[in-house]
């Protein structure tokens, strides 16, 4: 199979997720077919939709007419094995139990056309376990997104340990093609790669505001206008290039077990890594490049945020 046998796709739940995810395929040029429980569950779904789509509309990102052929391409349906029999690529987006995914990814596999691939939208759950019961173990894989999915660009894309490589790059590829930005995910973990960054940053402001270090408001101020305001641009290997990581105390840079304990071996590699003080990106005869691109990159979101602000 290849990425230009997918002719239509399927999306299981129209719900947060669902129907945004919809709105990417359908936007990408693909019939796509939505199924939820109950008409008036999809009712509200394609409300939902051209919601979405008229705000699209007024902020310039699209035309009238690309939205209006938009929600032409999309279909709804509460009958799952119409959604099987027609689909050539399903992605679930159903509520994050695990056992109704796996019904759910059981059913589909005797339902669907063996060519068919399956992915799940989870956050936290993983694909040997949500897959536990598929026979098309090389046709099943995860497309992470992130709320809201018609806007954010980033989706992490996961191999279950059974998906083929083929299975794979064409999860990879239709999410490229879909304008979305891939993030390849190289292990299988509960809440894979970018929750569990998202989830460390929460876990660590919830825990100094509950010390006292600072209330919610200044701790929300700090983090918007500080790292937050640089992350459109850099993320923190770039920062870590231009501003010097090995600066840092070693217990904050690796993350160290508490107890007298030695380091873990993640926390050694990093130690290591850092050591060598060599660059991720950043090529050191390019620095000074490197940095007034960054510069010229922060002045433009500044001044996009000084206009915002006077209007």
């Amino acid at each position: 199979m290849e990425l230009v046998d997918i002719k239509k796709v399927g999306v299981i739940g129209g719900g947060t997720m669902g129907f945004g995810i919809a709105i990417n395929f359908a936007l990408g040029g693909y019939p796509t077919i939505i199924r939820d429980l109950s008409d008036p569950l999809l009712q509200q779904t394609m409300r939902n939709v051209k919601s979405a789509l008229n705000l699209f509309v007024e902020e310039e990102l699209i035309t009238r007419s690309e939205a209006d052929e938009t929600i032409s391409r999309i279909t709804t349906t509460t009958d799952l094995a119409e959604v099987a029999a027609q689909s050539d690529f399903i992605t679930e987006a159903i509520v994050e139990r695990l056992r109704d995914k796996q019904i759910l990814f059981k059913t589909l596999d005797q339902l669907c056309p063996q060519h068919t691939i399956i992915v799940s939208n989870t956050s936290g759950f993983v694909m040997s376990a949500i897959g536990a019961d598929v026979k098309r173990q090389d046709k099943i894989g995860l497309t992470h997104y992130f709320a809201p999915p018609h806007i954010v660009p980033g989706v992490e894309v996961a191999k279950g340990p059974g998906t083929s490589d083929e299975t794979y790059n064409i999860i990879y590829d239709l999410m490229k093609k879909v304008e979305k930005v891939p993030i390849r995910v190289l292990k299988e973990l509960p809440g894979y790669l970018l929750n569990r960054i998202q989830g460390a940053m929460g876990r660590e402001a919830t825990r100094l505001w509950a010390e006292g270090v600072a209330t919610a408001e200044e701790i929300e101020l700090g983090i918007q206008s500080t790292f937050g305001f640089r992350m459109p641009h850099e993320g923190p290997f770039l920062h870590y290039d231009l501003a010097g990581i090995w600066k840092w105390p070693a217990d904050i840079r690796t993350r160290r077990r508490s107890g007298p304990e030695s380091l873990d071996e993640a926390a050694e590699k990093i130690n290591e890594r850092m050591a060598e003080g060599k660059p991720w990106f950043v090529d050191p005869n390019q620095f000074d490049e490197a940095v007034e691109k960054r510069d010229r990159e922060y002045i433009r979101r500044l001044k996009e945020l000084y206009r915002s602000d006077k209007k």
